[in-house]
């Protein structure tokens, strides 16, 4: 397939003993993989916008006048 070496089409499958946030658990990447394109998109653009919001609740949360980690301006 697409001339890939069996092992490199192997390299994402699923397998047990992962961590849980590893990226082979992303659901956008198994749709991606699956060929549904759009919904794989809009799958990433929900989790972006999720992540953007716990951020912006996380710097919300923090004392006023107190730095913020990692350079967070």
């Amino acid at each position: 397939m697409y001339n890939f070496s069996r092992l490199t089409i192997e390299l994402n499958e699923p397998e047990e003993g992962v961590a849980p946030t590893d990226s082979r658990f992303r659901p956008d990447q198994r749709l991606m993989e699956q060929g549904d394109w759009d919904e794989a998109n809009a799958e990433k653009e929900r989790l972006e916008a999720k992540q953007r919001a716990k951020r912006r609740a996380w710097e919300d949360s923090m004392p006023e006048g107190q730095s913020k980690p990692y350079g967070i301006i």
